[in-house]
């Protein structure tokens, strides 16, 4: 059994990184320590209550202002990891994270990669970014030159690199991190074991995930209104969109309500339980993802492994998942393209069925004890 010290700057939220860390300790057949600058218990996944092993070290500040960035740099570039009996340190990273491994290169370095910080190494988020702030485009670039040419210096220090998906590798690959030779793309997954689908169909469709601008979420809400316009028993569907809201994103969740307006048909579901969003992926019609270019995306596989259909944006981590006209179908990012199509499952329950009973099988590709078992052989045979 191996010792292995977890890094992960911020553990603040319901997202897919805090999943992966939870599901890599507790299914870990090595013991895991995690070390990480800031904590909330409150908004985090619950489970981290129950964890003994988590050593918090020098605060770090949550919000993203270009200050608080550079500071954050500076206190996880300068902070040192006692690693004594450890046998390596693996570093959840997303960005700063990795400037860990500057100070801390007693034991040999792993990096598992949710993505490059998206600003810079992301041509999709970069565009979206710059329309919606556009008075940052000097600072953004400026930033940009120093620290692509810093990050590749820190890339040096590690030994492996697991991508998450095989667009995040692409972005490592472009960004000139690290040789192909030592990059892996890793699948993060769901709990097949676990879910039994009782293919319902509920006359609603449902948005899954952390309620915020990357997400695009506001093209959902205007597809479901399209849809309704397309339907003549469209007073009987709904939209449900299950999600967390945290403290940078309350301007766009209220943004959002607005889109909505007073419909009753449009309701939103903030912070659900385990519990709770597994019945509404169990009860719901098909599932709406409308992010823009994710890294990967768990929320369409938890989906399909209850049996559901998923619309879903044709960029990013969902082109690797879902089978487009076997699945699900992977679209335009428009409200027009998605409506249309949610007209077509909803005029057809059997084909609705049967794209989810594809799904079900095809999430099996992707499970917590394949993720698990492969990182756990690497640290085995490595560390």
């Amino acid at each position: 059994m191996k010792k292995v010290a977890l890094y992960y700057p911020w553990c603040y939220l319901k997202s897919g990184v805090e999943k992966v860390i939870l599901e890599t300790v507790r299914r870990s057949r090595h013991k895991y320590t995690i070390f990480t600058n800031y904590i909330d218990y409150e908004q985090t996944f619950p489970e981290f209550r129950d964890m003994k092993n988590v050593v918090v070290l020098r605060d770090l500040p949550v919000n993203r202002s270009f200050a608080s960035v550079l500071k954050g740099l500076w206190t996880i570039a300068t902070q040192k990891i006692d690693l004594r009996g450890y046998d390596a340190l693996l570093v959840q990273s997303e960005g700063l994270g990795d400037f860990i491994t500057l100070r801390n290169r007693s034991k040999p370095a792993i990096c598992f990669c949710h993505t490059p910080v998206r600003p810079i190494y992301d041509p999709v988020y970069r565009r979206e970014y710059m329309a919606k702030h556009p008075e940052r485009r000097f600072f953004l670039n400026l930033y940009s030159f120093f620290y692509r040419i810093l990050n590749r210096l820190v890339w040096r220090n590690y030994r492996r690199v697991f991508a998450n998906s095989t667009e995040v590798k692409g972005r490592i690959l472009a960004g000139g991190l690290v040789d192909a030779g030592r990059i892996e793309v890793l699948n993060p997954g769901v709990d097949v074991e676990n879910i039994a689908p009782s293919h319902r169909q509920g006359k609603y469709f449902l948005y899954a995930g952390r309620i915020k601008w990357t997400k695009n979420i506001e093209m959902a809400i205007r597809a479901f209104q399209e849809f309704r316009a397309l339907r003549p028993d469209s007073a009987e569907w709904k939209l449900v969109m299950a999600g967390g809201v945290d403290k940078a994103s309350g301007d766009y969740f209220s943004r959002l309500k607005e889109i909505a307006g007073d419909d009753p048909a449009i309701v939103f579901t903030l912070d659900p339980t385990r519990k709770e969003l597994d019945e509404l992926y169990d009860g719901c019609y098909a599932l709406i993802y409308s992010p823009l270019n994710e890294d990967w995306g768990i929320v369409p596989i938890e989906a399909m492994a209850f049996a559901k259909p998923v619309l879903a944006v044709n960029s990013g981590g969902p082109k690797e998942t879902v089978l487009d006209g076997k699945t699900g179908y992977l679209l335009e990012p428009s409200p027009a393209a998605f409506a249309a199509k949610m007209a077509e499952l909803a005029a057809d329950p059997a084909l609705a069925d049967a794209m989810g009973r594809a799904g079900a099988e095809r999430a099996k590709l992707f499970s917590w004890t394949a993720f698990v078992r492969r990182l756990d052989d690497y640290l085995e045979a490595n560390c």
